[in-house]
């Protein structure tokens, strides 16, 4: 019976140990050394300003959530109109733009240039801020990605508002042309339904997004990240 009880406390041990082995591992491979002035290389139209609070919610978001995909991040920069291409799919590990998308605004955030945002219900209005990523599901519009707001105040109701990233008939290049912007969501970041499933499938299952504008320069959570 000792010996016995003896071989569970070993077993026990040697879990404890891997366990705390495969955790440490899992945090060194978190830590990303991010290239700033390569990725604005290889993206010149990415304002250097709206990069710059992205890296910083981007490693707020590394240590308050469960970022399963450290090596991408999700860019939109609302400071732009809506007929520019105003979303970038980066690796951070390679400073590569894998991807580069028009998005929409909110209907109440404003027509051609997004300028009122909101965390509450029923506005349609976009959030700013850092979100994760999370799962995949089929909705009204396809195979769309639910959102997690990480900032509280500033887009924590994301969720339950249904603030998600979903295909859209109006996030597409020819209606761009011919309305010169997308179409408005309720506050979703709808793409293009031609790219939506690659831009899924880089970005699903635990990925950071972040949002800029220009209020996002009094954002006191991701100014201390």
């Amino acid at each position: 019976m000792k010996k016995f009880s003896l071989l569970i406390a070993i077993s026990f041990s040697i879990l404890f140990l891997v366990t705390n082995v495969f955790a440490a591992t899992s945090n060194k491979n978190n830590s990303i050394t991010i290239n700033q002035k390569k990725i604005l290389a290889n993206a010149p139209d990415l304002n250097a300003n709206a990069l710059n609070y992205a890296i910083k919610a981007y490693h707020y978001a590394v240590k308050k959530a469960d970022i399963k995909r450290p090596d991408i991040l999700t860019i939109v920069n609302f400071n732009m109109p809506a007929y520019e291409k105003r979303m970038w799919v980066i690796n951070l590990k390679t400073s590569k733009i894998l991807m580069k998308a028009y998005t929409t605004q909110g209907k109440n955030s404003g027509l051609v240039y997004a300028r009122h945002f909101s965390n509450n219900f029923h506005t349609d209005e976009s959030s700013l801020g850092v979100y994760k990523i999370t799962n995949t599901y089929y909705g009204e519009h396809g195979l769309s990605e639910r959102l997690q707001g990480l900032e509280k105040g500033v887009n924590n109701n994301a969720f339950r508002r249904d603030i998600v990233i979903h295909p859209a008939w109006y996030a597409t290049p020819g209606f761009v042309k011919k309305f010169h912007r997308t179409g408005r969501s309720w506050g979703c970041f709808a793409i293009n339904p031609a790219i939506s499933k690659k831009f899924i499938n880089l970005t699903k299952g635990g990925s950071v997004l972040f949002a800029y504008a220009k209020p996002e320069q009094h954002d006191k959570i991701i100014l201390s990240a």
